[in-house]
């Protein structure tokens, strides 16, 4: 592990925090939309009620109306979108031909009932789906993809950005036909490998429909790394068992779990979530990381903080060290503020103190529930 450390940041590489994109599809291809990820059981039927070609799940075909029975479901697709769906959730899924020098494009509508969870992810930008709205998600430039709205249910998640550029603090509703563009890589691919067959059964239903279900193989694992998980934390420290289970309680299993750390991929807001047997820094076991690139004009502003802050080797993640979920996002959030030049070092740093003061004696702070930036 190569580390150097300028004041309180240290500068690490993230082994498996970047994943490396698939290879670009064909410029006329159609974007595809595939199941990267079962809890559970979905149902995927076409909306003309035909009959859905099970043979090539994981693959969704277009037109596909999906339906999560139980549990949680993720859909990666070739167009850096992910859809992320909780149990009641309906989505439908089209695409639009490319022709000639026009791009092709993929389209996900909410679709009966009322969404509690549909998100929809293009880059670090998030889209949230209510019943009546779609987005329609298009390449327009190698790197920069444009995500319009159509409907009245589609809202900027908290930390996007308004359109004179400012920060949004909370979400807000988008009007029918506005685009938005957002940065993703240019090289266009899957981000995530697709869930494979034996991850997964398949049944048809009489009306057509196909029912996926998490396979028994992905289900035994699951409860064999939770079984694990919980046999090395009954030996561990009061406070990092303490934390490891609150972290299990609200993401379930891990998805590394060895005797000296539980590990998390891009589980809620975070790329990596590291729960350490031992205490990195007082009592800073919780180690949690997301895609941030710093200017390097403002890295000593981020290390005068001395809030056990570190930055990738690359530059490209940003990661938390504390004791909680809370005082992470906290950190995080002031960090930001920091390099935006919206707090400085010093009240930032005074700021962090009051509110975890207040949070200690149980009063909550907006800065500890969620990150306030894209």
């Amino acid at each position: 592990m190569f580390e150097a450390t300028i004041g309180a940041v240290s500068l690490f590489l993230l082994l498996g925090g970047v994943r490396a994109d698939t290879a670009a599809p064909p410029a006329d291809a159609a974007p595809q939309l595939q199941i990267s990820r079962l809890s559970g059981r979905l149902e995927v039927r076409l909306d003309d009620r035909g009959v859905a070609d099970a043979r090539k799940l994981p693959f969704l075909p277009p037109g596909a109306v999906v339906r999560v029975l139980e549990g949680t479901a993720t859909f990666d697709s070739d167009y850096h979108a992910t859809v992320r769906a909780g149990q009641g959730d309906t989505f439908q899924f089209t695409v639009v031909e490319p022709e000639g020098s026009r791009s092709g494009a993929l389209r996900v509508a909410a679709r009966e009932g009322w969404p509690k969870a549909l998100e929809v992810s293009v880059g670090d930008q998030k889209f949230r789906l209510k019943r009546g709205g779609s987005v329609l998600i298009t390449a327009a430039w190698p790197g920069e993809m444009t995500v319009r709205s159509e409907g009245r249910g589609v809202q900027l998640a908290p930390g996007s950005i308004a359109k004179d550029g400012s920060i949004l603090a909370g979400a807000r509703r988008m009007a029918s036909g506005e685009t938005v563009t957002v940065v993703v890589p240019e090289i266009m691919g899957f981000d995530s490998d697709a869930i494979n067959a034996g991850s997964m059964i398949v049944s048809k239903a009489k009306d057509g429909a196909v029912v996926v279900q998490a396979g028994r193989a992905a289900e035994t694992a699951a409860r064999l790394r939770d079984a694990d998980a919980r046999r090395f934390i009954s030996v561990w420290p009061v406070v990092s068992q303490r934390t490891a289970e609150v972290i299990l309680e609200k993401y379930g299993p891990p998805d590394v779990a060895i005797a000296d750390r539980l590990v998390w991929y891009d589980n809620g807001a975070w790329k990596i979530t590291t729960v350490y047997r031992d205490p990195r820094e007082h009592l800073d076991v919780l180690e949690q990381t997301i895609g941030y690139t710093v200017p390097q004009e403002k890295m000593g502003a981020v290390a005068s903080l001395d809030l056990a802050l570190r930055l990738s080797r690359d530059n490209r993640a940003l990661s938390a060290v504390s004791e909680s979920e809370e005082t992470n996002i906290l950190a995080l959030n002031l960090a930001d503020e920091v390099i935006g030049g919206k707090k400085s070092p010093e009240a930032a740093r005074a700021f962090y103190l009051k509110t975890v003061l207040q949070w200690n004696a149980g009063k909550s702070s907006p800065y500890m529930k969620e990150l306030r930036f894209r």
